[in-house]
């Protein structure tokens, strides 16, 4: 007998994939945790997970948008794991992507990349190729869409640390409604800004508030300030 419990208690590695359970496609990213001994890791993009484990441990898997669920292992052949939608659909708003902090917004733009791909390794090639099941099925559509918001969201910060109400107006005579106009008009882009230094962007807000200048009263009307919601 003690041979026996010897044996039960020896470090094995359970293999398993986690699957959502309406639609049978794998949930990649998905935590799962020993909640005897702390080990966690995620699940790859098809789904696939292997962790230490001991008999009669418990595993905990948990996924935004979905409940969290646990396993009790018994024996150790391949699991399937079908997570449940919690009923709160994995949709970020404007406002609650603009409350995030920037460590927050950069691992959610992670998590997006990892989802929205879908990309499976193949065996045969030795590459990668996109599995056409997984890219066009809704989850990676929301994936995509949420990762393109995200990203949208961590550049406009990156231009507000630096194209800021206080360099142009230290620099120009601009105020009120005539400088939301201008930094309406002239915001310069990500890429100009990651190359660009101190002295450039001092020179580039002198040049193109000369142009501003010149705009003709219609003009300035067309320039469509964005509205914009406090987090």
């Amino acid at each position: 007998m003690a041979h026996s419990g010897s044996v039960i208690q020896q470090d094995t590695t359970l293999t398993g994939y986690v699957l959502e359970l309406e639609s049978g496609e794998p949930l990649p990213s998905v935590e799962i945790k020993n909640l005897a001994t702390g080990a966690l890791v995620k699940s790859r993009t098809d789904g696939q997970f292997s962790i230490p484990v001991k008999r009669n441990q418990r595993l905990q898997f948990e996924y935004p948008g979905y409940r969290t669920d646990t396993l009790v292992v018994v024996e150790f052949d391949i699991k399937r794991v079908y997570l449940t939608s919690d009923g709160s659909t994995i949709q970020i708003d404007e406002v609650q992507i603009q409350a995030m902090t920037d460590s927050r917004l950069a691992a959610e733009i992670k998590r997006a990349e990892e989802e929205g791909q879908f990309t499976e390794t193949s065996q045969q090639r030795g590459g990668v190729r996109v599995s056409p099941s997984r890219w066009f099925s809704k989850e990676g559509r929301q994936a995509r869409l949420r990762h393109k918001r995200l990203l949208a969201e961590q550049e406009r910060r990156k231009i507000d640390a630096r194209f800021t109400p206080e360099i142009i107006t230290s620099l120009t005579p601009l105020e009120g409604e005539d400088l939301e106009l201008y930094m309406t008009k002239y915001r310069p882009t990500v890429d100009f800004l990651s190359t660009a230094s101190d002295a450039d962007l001092r020179l580039y807000i002198m040049d193109t508030y000369a142009a501003f200048k010149k705009l003709t009263p219609e003009q300035r009307a067309d320039i469509k300030v964005p509205q914009r919601e406090n987090p």
